[in-house]
Parts: C-alpha cells; structure tokens; sequence
C-alpha cells in the first residue's frame, strides 16, 4: 500500500480519489470502482474479465489508474489520512477526465479526440488513380459481388514487386495516411496506432491472449482452415445473413462462447477497438454516422437482446473476428457480405518482421503496404481483394478485424423487415415498387459520395 499519511502533490489525478472519508491506494481505488461503479471498457483493467485461465497478469501498479468517474472527484493534494466526516466545501473537485476531454471537444467544435486529431493533423495522403465507382456491387447496392475463386496460395514480397508489379508502400505503422481516390475520396485510411509504449503493451497482450486462447479452443472444421488462409479464426457479435431469418449474435458452443466473452471483455481490445474507432470516425464521418445508427437502431430500439462486443462509445462495428494464427496470412479474397462502402478495420498483431512479411496487399491497387504488429488499417473490404505477405518461419502473427455485414443495414433500412417481407408487403403498390427501385439505383453512388473529401486543409 501506498503511504497516505506524509504529504505530497497529487501528480495527475488518477492515483487517488476520496471514498468513506478516506484516501485509497491507486489499486484499491481501481477495484472498489470496478465493484461499485460501472465504467467503460477502455478504462477498465484486465483484471476486469470473469475468471479464466485466460485471465490478464496483474499490471504493473505505475500503469494502474482508477477509470473516471461522476460519483468521486480526487483531491487537489496528497494530503494525511482524513477521519471523520469530510465538509465538501473544503475538498477541492477537479473535473474528471471525461469533463475535461468534453470541454475541449466543444472548444474546437469537434467530438473526436485528442490521439485522434493529432493523427488527423500529422496526416499525409497516398493517393491512387483509381475510384470505388470502378468496383461492382450487388444490384441492390449493399454488398460487394462474391469473387471467382483464384489460386489459394501466399505470395512473396518479391514476387508481388517483379511478377505483379506492385508498388512498395514503407509505411511506418504510426502515422496516419489516407488513400485518396482520383475525386478527392477517402476510400480507406492507414490509421497506424497511438504513440507511446502503454499502446503496444496493449496490442502485445493481445497476441499472448489469442496464442493462449489457440491451445484451449476447439475450433470447428471451417473455423480451423477457413477460404481465407490457412489459420484458425472465430467470428464473434451480431451478424445477418447466411441463412438466418432475424439479425442475432452469431452462436459457438458454451465453451467458445466463454472464452471469447472473456477475450473481448480485456481492456487489449477494448483499446484497439477505441482507437479503430477514433480512426473511422475521424476519415469517414458520415458513414460512420451510418453504423452507428444503424447499430444503436438493432440494440436499442428493435431488440435490445442483442449483445454488443464493445460499448457504443468505444466501437460502431457490429462484429470482430480473432485471427489465432499462428500464422495469420490471409489468400487473395474479398469479403463480400460486408457493407459496399464501409470499411472494415484490421489490426496486426504478434511477432514478426515487417521488413519481410505480414504486408497488407490491395490487388487492385496494386499497393503492397508495410504492416507492422499493433498498427490498424481501414479499407472497404467488400470491394478491393486483399490477402497479406507470407512471414517468416518460427514467426507469429495474429490479427483483429472488425466489420458490419451488409445484412444489417438492408434490415434496419426495411424497417426491421427482410426483403422477402417487403416484396410481399408492396406487391401491387407500383408507386411503391418504383420508389424501391430507385433507391436501389442509387444506393452505391450516394455511399462512396458520403465518403470524406481530402484537402490540404481536411486537418
């Protein structure tokens, strides 16, 4: 336990916070809130998840903070232990984390934050010659058009360069990048990850937790060797499509089901998922209005049954998929149930060399991408083939995606109804028939033109 009793300056706030008249060690603080108060996900420690042999080590007291909350305030000083009863008008109250960070959100009249903007700022962009326009897409204009199946196989860098040829981004991992269209459009961000070591322990975690998670799953035949490469992989959240008559959580048996509950309640993804986020919200505004929306309209106003995997406020996607590896290299394939506009976000994970494998390949732009583990990507996946380079051997690498399925949107967009129930609902209706028509016209050209238009001034 920390001394209380000698006197000192209270260095940030998140050390300490008054409860029952008495000041609580840094720890102590964490686990009474985590008891008394529900926080967020991203503030929470790992220690949080139900037990589990998968359970996250105890952290490091220095990097142990209590999460914010409006039920307690820290005092402006470290000062002796306090008995009795505490006259508030005597305590001074900082505002919390979350006050200050509204605060100067609404000074510069933006909801994004601090780690974000610098990245936004700090941007330069990739641009390529190419439009969204140019991809085919359902006739509906949802979804993305089921690819011809090609030769399942890995690629070398090498190869890629003189074969292909494709052209080498160096990416840095950190920095944010745009890909810009040839109308100004940003169709996909390398969204790179915040600076600091704490993040990459964070993203470190996550590799140990699926390396962990590997040994003790028993994945299912299409789980362990899946059309998108040979590596074990295990969607988790809210899904429609695939023959289900109702949007609904996708099902595992009770002991998958147990293991990745407690995955995704760890504070590792709950901070990937935050700044993936961040990232979409802060490049692609309106459509990430859109998921949100969408999202918030399944879970809170149609069937609140609906589990999400995150909290609204640290992710608008409503499913994931862990990659376990351990050898994460995907075939060329494009995920075609995805929303034809949105974007999916995919972060690297594990240990290997960046240098030599683990690439990000964008065939039809025929872009090879650095992708370092701990680094995030966002790319319309639903129409540009994608697949990664093949890593070194005795290395690692994991990787966590996230993503909306087309289905959702069509089914929120139908007033919670199918398709087949809409049909049969305006059959007769011509007026109604023709407005349907004309929206499915559209669709696609109105989604890539909601895309974020960049400008030097777009920071």
């Amino acid at each position: 336990m920390t001394d209380l009793t000698s006197p000192g300056t209270l260095r940030s706030g998140r050390e300490f916070a008054t409860h029952g008249a008495i000041l609580l060690d840094n720890f102590d603080v964490l686990e009474h809130l985590q008891t008394s108060h529900p926080t967020n996900a991203a503030d929470a420690s790992a220690d949080d998840a139900p037990v589990s042999v998968l359970r996250a080590s105890r952290p490091d007291k220095r990097d142990a903070g209590p999460s914010r909350s409006r039920s307690w305030s820290p005092p402006c000083r470290r000062s002796a232990r306090l008995r009795g009863p505490v006259d508030d008008s005597l305590v001074c109250r900082l505002p919390t984390r979350a006050a200050r960070r509204a605060a100067e959100q609404a000074a510069l009249g933006t909801p994004l934050k601090r780690v974000v903007r610098k990245h936004v700022a700090n941007a330069e962009p990739l641009h390529i010659s190419t439009s969204p326009a140019d991809y085919p897409v359902t006739s509906t204009g949802w979804g993305g058009i089921r690819e011809k199946v090609t030769e399942q196989r890995e690629y070398s860098l090498v190869e890629l360069q003189q074969d292909f040829g494709m052209t080498l981004v160096p990416w840095d991992g950190q920095s944010s990048c745009p890909l810009v269209d040839n109308a100004s459009r940003v169709i996909g961000v390398l969204g790179g990850r915040p600076k600091g070591r704490d993040y990459l322990r964070q993203t470190d975690e996550a590799a140990r937790q699926l390396e962990s998670a590997r040994h003790q799953l028993n994945f299912r035949p299409d789980q362990a060797n899946g059309r998108r490469g040979a590596f074990a992989s295990v969607s988790y959240g809210i899904s429609y499509g695939g023959g289900q008559q109702v949007p609904g959580n996708l099902t595992h048996t009770p002991a998958v089901s147990k293991i990745m509950e407690v995955l995704f309640e760890m504070q590792c993804f709950s901070r990937i998922a935050g700044f993936a986020n961040g990232i979409f919200k802060a490049w692609n505004p309106a459509v990430h209005a859109l998921y949100t929306l969408t999202l918030d309209a399944l879970t809170y106003d149609h069937n609140p049954a609906l589990k999400r995997n995150f909290p609204a406020t640290f992710s608008a996607f409503a499913a994931a998929t862990l990659n376990f590896g351990p050898v994460t290299v995907t075939y060329p394939h494009i995920d075609a149930l995805n929303l034809a506009w949105g974007w999916c976000a995919i972060t690297a994970l594990g240990n290997f060399n960046p240098d030599v494998g683990g690439h990000l390949v964008l065939w039809d732009l025929k872009l090879v991408i650095r992708f370092p583990a701990g680094s995030t990507i966002l790319i319309p996946s639903a129409i540009l083939r994608h697949s990664n380079i093949a890593i070194a051997s005795g290395e690692t690498r994991f990787s966590f995606t996230q993503y909306t399925a087309a289905g959702l949107f069509r089914w929120v967009d139908n007033d919670f109804k199918s398709d087949v129930t809409v049909a049969q609902e305006i059959r007769g209706n011509l007026q109604a028939q023709e407005q349907r028509a004309l929206a499915r016209s559209v669709r696609w050209e109105e989604g890539i033109n909601s895309f974020h238009r960049w400008s030097p001034c777009t920071a």
